[in-house]
């Protein structure tokens, strides 16, 4: 099988389904961790974010591929400097996406966190990139990204940055093809919260 096409757009309300399960499967463990939730209700909440622009999870930011007309993968992505920003304007969100209470656990989990920033300043930050699992491995997840140093490029930025899961050797392998190489490397007992920060000096 190949993929003869490969478009991508911004994307708009009615992607919003397929974006929350892109965001949900690149999230991988983590997002078990983080949401503490089973997996219908982890999509369902970050469909609800996605819909609302809430901060980081923000439809705004987020783009999708296709190909015969059907999309097959999804980028979310944003400057360093704004990270913190949209992780502050996203705390009201989940409230609204989760309840009271799984909000509050969601936002302790996050704050515990291992390991330090996610994103410098002088960076552009791809936060999450998800393929549909039917077509991996046929050049979408390296359009994605290149598409991404192209924003980069033109936020007059020269570095891309991202980070993957100690246990996704699939993902960090396509990383380092690319051009990715490990910043710094966060251990923990939970598998699930360990990882490679990397970072790409764009041409």
């Amino acid at each position: 099988m190949s993929l003869t096409e490969i478009n991508i757009r911004p994307a708009i309300q009615n992607d919003a389904p397929f974006i929350a399960e892109m965001i949900k499967l690149s999230m991988g463990s983590l997002g078990d961790h983080l949401f503490g939730a089973d997996g219908l209700s982890i999509k369902r909440y970050i469909e609800d974010l996605v819909r609302n622009n809430a901060g980081r999870f923000g439809l705004r930011f987020s783009f999708v591929a296709e190909s015969a007309g059907t999309l097959k993968g999804m980028l979310l992505s944003y400057t360093g400097r704004s990270l913190g920003l949209l992780n502050v304007s996203t705390g009201p969100h989940l409230f609204s996406a989760m309840g009271f209470g799984p909000a509050l656990r969601f936002m302790k989990r996050g704050a515990s966190l291992p390991g330090g920033r996610e994103a410098l300043k002088d960076e552009y930050y791809i936060s999450n990139l998800g393929v549909d699992p039917a077509v991996q491995g046929l050049g979408v997840g390296s359009a994605l990204l290149n598409f991404a140093e192209n924003l980069a490029r033109n936020e007059k930025l020269a570095k891309c940055s991202l980070i993957v899961g100690l246990y996704n050797q699939g993902a960090l392998r396509l990383y380092e093809r690319l051009g990715y190489r490990i910043a710094e490397t966060v251990q923990h007992e939970n598998e699930a919260l360990g990882y490679h920060r990397m970072l790409k000096q764009l041409p």
